[in-house]
């Protein structure tokens, strides 16, 4: 019998004579699970860097090349419904049109070139001219199908469209399915938010404008190309799922900048907490005159801003840990569980300038008394740092969409000096673990194994609505995480596989997808077996978007549409994940190992990973995120390699399939 056989009968025995025998087994109820948050903090030097600041949403948009036209029905005098309206084809080069309907089968779709000619086309059936096939659009299990239409050297100019059916809608406001339509273009649209204070009855933007593609360097974001775009509008579907249709303005009035600029924009004022998913529509022409249609696919919470920091000073007291604490003012409309700290703290230097001694982070709980903060004064004796102090660019994060509830610039810090001098009497030449953390726990949980008794293991862990993704033949002392086909936050997600390793010693990871961010989210802000864990590397990961990716808000419309998959999920997106970086420590990143993916070119045949995804990703991708956005600044990253997909089904093999790779984790894995 196999070690890890052995260990299962072991414990299974175990336990069932703590339920039959002499011994009561503890309840749930006795004993809750204990839950050790870290007291999160870094040195100064990352504060002049930058890299906590909150991201700037104007640089977190989305490109689009594609337009997702939506199909609404009304009813024709022969009694059949009917969809009727026009596509803008700018380019010659090949244009794909994709049909996406769970009713798409009795669809009956007609293109009508500029020239006159008529185009059918329905499923199965051939039309000359065009190479007809079956596309998947989706993120690991969350995937929709439809038929692909493409059309080597389109004519450029207006098409007109005509859907008929004889299905009716099942919802007179609501579309019934969607035209993705991708066209080769230079000229593309940029969309994104104004700011991310997405609150409830505060006014929210969206802005769009279009570029010129062959002038976009992709690291910033692009110029705006004036006198493109002539007709823009928002589409927004509120948590409630009610519909609003805006007009959006180039006149400087509605949060778009100076007017006559390309820039558009719209605002909103939501009364409603919770998702929201949003498609902005621009209509215009090139410079040439040909006509341009693009579209963009947004999703976005929107919280309650229950808290909110209040201007004072502060006084802190010591504990015999090093530790200084004190409580921020604030006031709160509603029970606050938790949230997101960050601060930082800044004192004088030699010369009496000002400067950043450390900041602070982590997940704390509010109480009646205030915000309370934790900061290892021995961050004062590595700095030679002396009053003045204060806190600057404090804010509060709501916890599970990292949005910003409250800020404040600057707040007063009394530490008096019997205090500051008690907390930092030795003098400190190195960082150590307990700065950048806080203090460990004895154990993780009362009913744990011993941290670091022997036993400790390799923890398999999928990604966002995934099954099980890992060959676990590859690997040794292993388990697998399985929290299949399910949506959850970052948070959420960590939580999950916190609960799960609480029954080994220790832990390392190796992880598939939205699996190694939120393995990197349980290092940056809870105490767990991965914090006893030994070995090379402690987290490792393929395939992970750490910067989002675009595919979230195109797959909210049609997770309405189809009513099925396992709903919208904003840290994949690109704001939501720049936001969830803004909190993660440098010290978290390095001990994060990834590697990246995408399709293997041959100069014969036009490649891909997946033909539908695709077309809204930059290359190199690998079905489901771009190279650039599984990136990670700060961590260790082990090379981008071809020929490998993000899933089974795609053209190449699926990432987590490389034995090769997998026997190369397997051998440097923490345990």
């Amino acid at each position: 019998m196999q070690k890890r056989q052995l260990a299962i009968l072991t414990a299974l025995l175990a336990a069932l004579f703590l339920v039959s025998g002499g011994l009561a087994a503890p309840s749930a109820a006795d004993e809750p699970e204990a839950v050790f948050t870290k007291q999160v903090a870094g040195p100064g030097s990352e504060v002049l860097d930058g890299r906590s600041a909150l991201p700037n949403p104007a640089e977190m948009g989305v490109r689009s090349r594609t337009a997702m036209i939506p199909v609404t029905f009304s009813k024709a005098a022969d009694g059949s419904w009917q969809w009727q309206d026009s596509l803008a084809v700018d380019s010659s080069s090949e244009m794909s049109v994709m049909v996406l309907s769970p009713d798409a089968a009795q669809w009956e779709l007609a293109l009508y070139t500029p020239e006159g000619q008529t185009m059918r086309l329905r499923q199965g059936v051939d039309q000359a001219g065009v190479v007809q096939r079956t596309g998947q659009l989706g993120l690991e299990q969350q995937s929709f199908s439809g038929d692909i239409y493409t059309f080597a050297q389109p004519t450029r100019g207006e098409w007109q469209v005509t859907v008929r059916t004889a299905v009716a809608p099942s919802s007179a406001d609501a579309p019934s399915g969607y035209l993705l339509v991708s066209n080769e273009s230079s000229y593309q649209i940029y969309a994104h938010l104004s700011s991310y204070n997405l609150w409830t009855n505060n006014q929210i933007g969206l802005l769009a404008y279009a570029y010129d593609a062959a002038q976009d360097n992709s690291t910033s974001a692009p110029s705006a190309a004036t006198e493109i775009i002539r007709r823009a509008q928002l589409r927004l579907v509120t948590p409630d799922g009610r519909t609003l249709r805006l007009l959006m303005f180039d006149d400087g009035r509605h949060g778009d900048g100076v007017a006559n600029d390309g820039v558009f924009g719209a605002l909103v004022t939501p009364r409603m907490a919770g998702q929201y998913t949003a498609q902005i529509t621009m209509r215009g022409e090139t410079p040439d005159g040909t006509p341009v249609l693009r579209t963009t696919e947004h999703i976005f919470p929107v919280v309650e801003q229950a808290i909110a920091l209040e201007e004072g000073s502060v006084t802190a007291t010591a504990d015999g840990l090093n530790r200084l604490n004190f409580n921020l003012n604030a006031t709160t409309s509603a029970d606050v569980a938790q949230v997101q700290l960050y601060a930082e703290l800044w004192g004088a230097d030699a010369d009496g300038q000002m400067m950043p001694i450390t900041w602070v982070g982590g997940l704390v709980a509010p109480t009646a008394d205030g915000v309370p903060v934790s900061i290892d004064g021995r961050w004062l004796s590595l700095a030679n740092a002396t009053a003045p102090f204060e806190l600057r660019n404090v804010r509060l994060q709501d916890a599970q969409t990292h949005i910003p509830l409250t800020q404040l610039d600057s707040v007063s810090v009394n530490i008096p000096e019997t205090v500051s001098r008690g907390v930092s009497e030795t003098a400190v030449t190195e960082i150590t673990e307990e700065m950048l953390m806080g203090e460990r726990p004895t154990a993780v949980t009362a009913n744990q194994p011993a941290p670091n008794a022997p036993g400790g293991v390799l923890m398999l862990v999928h990604g966002y609505c995934s099954g099980g993704v890992w060959p676990t033949g590859d690997f040794t002392s292993d388990v697998t995480f399985q929290d299949y086909n399910q949506n959850r936050t970052h948070d959420q997600f960590a939580n999950l596989i916190r609960t799960y390793g609480n029954q080994f010693p220790s832990f390392g990871i190796v992880a598939h997808s939205q699996g190694g961010a939120a393995s990197l989210h349980l290092y940056t802000y809870y105490w767990s077996g991965l914090d006893y864990s030994s070995g090379s590397r402690l987290i490792q990961s393929v395939g992970t978007p750490y910067q989002g990716t675009t595919l979230a808000g195109n797959l909210a419309l049609l997770g309405d549409l189809f009513g099925a998959g396992c709903g919208t999920n904003w840290d994949l997106t690109y704001d939501g994940a720049a936001l969830w970086l803004s909190g993660i420590p440098s010290w978290a990143r390095s001990r994060v190992y990834y590697h990246t993916t995408s399709f293997k070119d041959v100069w014969y045949r036009y490649d891909y990973c997946n033909i539908a995804t695709d077309l809204f990703l930059s290359d190199p991708d690998d079905g489901v995120i771009e190279k650039w956005s599984g990136q990670l600044s700060g961590a260790n990253n082990l090379g981008h390699k071809t020929g490998w997909c993000h899933t089974s089904g795609m053209r190449d093999p699926a990432q987590t399939q490389d034995h090769s790779r997998n026997a190369n984790m397997n051998t440097y894995a923490n345990r």
